[in-house]
């Protein structure tokens, strides 16, 4: 999401509009994957009931504004998924390299696409008549241009000591206890399960009403398509739990974005209901409020929080002060920002100078940062006192700070939020330094 959070910018600018586009357009492919799966297994008007409850899950709608791993994670996901189930059906070099491409990307964007590989190749190895594929060419082509596409990124883990592998293990670290084993995965099903109820509630407006004389016959779905459901739509879920279960890991709710998006072919291929001219239109009606819904319960809670929220945070105000702290101080360009991801990551997409950023201020963390390069140039250590964090004694050791002052600034439509306190400390170009100080007011 890097790569296409970089050509958002580029395209649409620091406003940021871009990314928010690419985000909704995440979702859209993720719909039109489910759209064209389910038109397979059902009919027209069952795939796009099962299409249309998804939109009572959070995962599609305001999860889903932020452009995230996980938000990318729906179109990518569903679009391995798609091209698996055209291999597994109609296998053709085609469809067995664009599953490769789409796996590789997803690998790529979220170890957690994992689960999905893990759950594809168990159904591969399944059906007798999907093991006959493996004698064939087409399913290692697919294999080669996975390979092709990993394997640059595995070549840099050895360079990097897999620093992102020891993130997604500290993501989903714990106290040690023997009830984690249980506790976590039943918390991660039961927050799942608390996603789709008002899917399912949208679903029950199919349910509600007297049955049709003449009701229309179930649709027949094939066995093959059930064992595809099962394993691709339940298979990553399961395995989730299994490995929660055996190694007492944390689980996050936001993992689940992706898992989730075929449960509406599987829910209506096994209810069925008898479908009306006035239950399709009152199943719309509903579908199109509780948008609605969604949208202005969003914006109330946006422009009326009582909380703070990363969607008021300050972070072009707090950038243009500090970028120009720099420039007053010292006559140069910001070319380092130190801090927290958060707090740095927005000094460094909103300032003019774009500054590289040392996150936490730890090397290891940011291996793009030559510290040498660094402290020629000069950089700015900044810290957010209104979350309890601090400068490191390690770090003020290290490096040769100016003494730290500390600035404030006003959440966007504030309500009466206290200000923000932001800890800032400079480091002096090393060709400067002792000869431009900072004045002090």
């Amino acid at each position: 999401n890097a790569w296409l959070t970089a050509l958002a910018v580029f395209v649409g600018g620091a406003s940021g509009w871009m990314i928010y586009l690419f985000s909704q357009l995440s979702v859209t492919i993720c719909f039109w994957c489910v759209w064209r799966i389910g038109k397979q297994m059902l009919t027209p008007v069952y795939a796009l009931v099962a299409l249309m409850i998804l939109e009572g899950v959070q995962y599609y709608t305001f999860h889903a504004i932020d452009f995230n791993d996980n938000t990318l994670e729906l179109s990518l996901w569903a679009l391995t998924s798609y091209f698996f189930y055209f291999a597994l059906r109609t296998p053709s070099y085609r469809h067995w390299i664009l599953t490769g491409v789409f796996a590789a990307l997803g690998l790529m964007a979220k170890y957690y696409t994992s689960t999905l590989l893990m759950a594809m190749l168990l159904l591969l190895l399944y059906r007798p008549e999907h093991r006959k594929q493996l004698a064939t060419l087409p399913p290692y082509a697919g294999l080669l241009a996975f390979i092709a596409i990993i394997l640059p990124h595995v070549i840099w883990l050895f360079f990097h000591d897999f620093i992102t592998v020891t993130y997604v293990f500290q993501r989903g670290a714990s106290v040690p206890s023997w009830t984690n084993h249980f506790f976590f995965p039943a918390q991660f099903a039961w927050q799942q399960g608390q996603a789709f109820l008002p899917a399912f509630i949208l679903f029950a407006f199919l349910l509600i009403g007297r049955k049709p004389l003449l009701a229309t016959a179930r649709t027949l779905v094939s066995s093959s398509d059930k064992v595809f459901i099962f394993f691709v739509g339940f298979g990553p879920f399961l395995l989730t739990l299994i490995l929660s279960l055996c190694l007492g890991t944390k689980l996050r709710a936001g993992w689940g974005m992706p898992l989730l998006s075929f449960w509406g072919i599987a829910l209506v291929a096994l209810i069925q209901p008898h479908v009306t001219r006035t239950k399709l239109l009152r199943f719309i009606a509903a579908v199109f409020a509780t948008m609605a819904l969604l949208v202005g319960g969003y914006c109330y809670s946006l422009i009326y929080s009582p909380t703070t929220s990363s969607a008021n945070f300050p972070g072009r105000e707090i950038a243009q002060a500090i970028t120009d702290e720099l420039h007053q101080a010292y006559h140069t360009k910001l070319n380092y920002i130190a801090g927290s991801r958060w707090i740095g990551g927005n000094i460094g997409f909103y300032s003019v100078d774009h500054p590289a950023v040392f996150i936490e201020w730890d090397a290891r963390k940011a291996p793009w940062i030559d510290l040498e390069a660094m402290k020629k140039d000069g950089a700015v250590f900044v810290w957010d006192m209104s979350e309890g964090e601090t400068l490191p004694d390690e770090v003020k050791k290290q490096f040769n700070l100016q003494p730290e002052r500390v600035l404030s600034f006003s959440w966007h439509r504030n309500k009466g939020l206290p200000l923000m306190q932001i800890g800032v400390a400079m480091l002096a170009p090393a060709s400067l330094f002792n000869q431009n100080p900072i004045k002090k007011k």
